[in-house]
């Protein structure tokens, strides 16, 4: 199934849904969906719950419009996996994971055994660094109280966009729209929007469904079972998109969860990542363990490359000291 050319705008909604009766008049009906998917919050996920949440989230999204915005031809994606003592040369290797999905397990977005690329967007916020954004994505160990790891080496790609293409905005949260003005301005501009078609109880729901699954998005490391919930949400999207509207959906933007909600995040289909993405440059980003601490420093340790058709080759990484050693990835 083809990408569309979605724009910002209400013009793609059905007919029946422009003229706002149905929403209007069975927001209650709604709220008990919504309370339907918080309560699977609190109790055991299995198949049928999983199965539950779906039916709930593809039956509100049938009501209501989403948030649509397009991503720039030519804006970058930062994207990094750790080296774990080896060298990266090829754009398949730190792309998402093509080879071994048996290996793959529940993620923000992804079910079990599920591909899917997530990377990290530049923001306007001036104090999220869109390297160590995306490091602390991949490689969460930085953060975890029990990380015993003195050296950490990353290695970041930075992706392109070769088209305009787009893609579900699930950033609604105050917190995260206070420090970034281009989303705000989109969430405000599609609130307007939406007070033309549908009656003002009927937007304070829609506001109250956004804001739920942006926070959930961000909050994930709170309760396991948000990734199962937003898994549900990913899949309920892609599946009414695909099966009422005749068109694929190729991602989400939404909150980082590792900058607490301010940094930008992208999750994409394999698909979208072939068709509108292209590696452009790599290089190595070192993070020291300061000695009788949890926290870390961090510089490049690498050259900056240029990627030709997928493929790149490290000359120069510079040594650190291993169990005594020096370590330099055989170079």
């Amino acid at each position: 199934m083809d990408f569309p050319a979605i724009v910002n705008d209400l013009s793609e909604v059905p007919g029946e849904i422009e003229l706002g009766t149905w929403l209007n008049d069975h927001v209650h009906l709604m709220e008990k969906k919504l309370d339907e998917v918080k309560a699977l919050l609190q109790v055991e996920v299995d198949d049928a719950r999983f199965n539950q949440a779906i039916g709930a989230i593809h039956f509100m999204i049938d009501k209501i419009p989403l948030l649509i915005n397009q991503l720039e031809p030519g804006m970058p994606i930062f994207r990094a996996r750790p080296n774990e003592n080896y060298l990266f040369s090829s754009e398949e290797e730190i792309s998402y994971n093509k080879t071994a999905t048996d290996r793959i397990g529940a993620g923000r977005f992804n079910r079990p055994l599920e591909p899917l690329f997530y990377g990290s967007l530049r923001v306007e916020n001036p104090k999220i660094d869109s390297v160590l954004h995306c490091a602390l994505e991949c490689c969460k160990s930085l953060l975890a109280d029990d990380n015993q790891s003195a050296v950490q080496d990353v290695t970041v790609g930075r992706w392109v966009s070769q088209g305009l293409f787009p893609l579900i905005n699930l950033c609604f949260d105050d917190r995260h729209l206070a420090v970034n003005p281009a989303l705000k301005t989109s969430v405000e501009r599609y609130r307007a929007d939406m007070s033309k078609i549908f009656s003002a109880e009927a937007c304070a729901f829609t506001s109250r469904f956004m804001k739920f699954f942006s926070e959930l998005a961000w909050l994930v490391k709170e309760n396991e079972n948000c990734y199962y919930i937003l898994n549900a949400f990913f899949f309920a999207v892609r599946y009414y998109y695909a099966n009422t509207r005749d068109t694929a959906v190729p991602g989400i933007i939404y909150p980082s969860a590792m900058t607490e909600g301010l940094g930008l995040n992208v999750v994409l289909v394999p698909e979208a990542v072939d068709l509108f993405l292209r590696l452009d440059m790599v290089y190595i980003q070192r993070f020291f363990l300061v000695r009788g601490t949890k926290n870390y420093v961090s510089d490049p340790c690498s050259e900056l490359i240029k990627v030709t058709d997928g493929h790149f080759q490290f000359k120069r990484v510079r040594p650190y000291l291993k169990a005594g050693q020096l370590f330099t990835y055989g170079l």
